[in-house]
């Protein structure tokens, strides 16, 4: 398969697909609803499931390359091991977030004396790394697919 459509298909389909299918809601209802979408996806952790997925595509080929019995062994079994402690990252973060999410929402349904004690929804913080992570996983899956073929 060509590179471009390799990364078409693997990188632009995950990643900029539903952020561009989003961007298709501007016409019908305006750029502010569109802004809204967009911010509301990444703000609930959607990037963490797209690096989870990155992540197993690139440990998918981290494998494929031991099992022709590449050279570099040591150094993919480092990848492999470093690409499931991201994916693990991204899982608990996403779970952290919508737990903290949940909380919020109960907060605001709830007497003003039964507040739960957690609160606040996913941070600037959580959303640059859901935004790095995914990133991230992309650029070691294309260098993968690259440098393994």
């Amino acid at each position: 398969m060509n590179l471009f459509f390799w990364v078409l298909l693997n990188l632009g389909v995950p990643i900029i697909g539903p952020i561009f299918t989003l961007v298709l809601v501007a016409p019908a209802h305006g750029w502010h609803v569109a802004k809204a979408l967009i911010a509301g996806s990444v703000k609930d952790g959607q990037l963490f499931w797209c690096a989870i997925g990155l992540c197993a595509s690139a440990v998918y080929e981290v494998v494929t390359a031991l099992e022709r019995g590449s050279a570099e062994a040591p150094v993919l079994a480092y990848y492999a091991a470093g690409l499931c402690v991201a994916a693990f990252t991204c899982s608990s973060l996403v779970m952290s977030g919508l737990v903290n999410t949940h909380y919020e929402r109960t907060k605001a349904k709830a007497p003003p004396r039964n507040k739960p004690f957690a609160d606040g929804a996913f941070s600037r913080m959580e959303i640059a790394m859901s935004i790095l992570f995914a990133c991230g996983a992309a650029f070691i899956l294309a260098f993968l697919h690259v440098h393994l073929r």
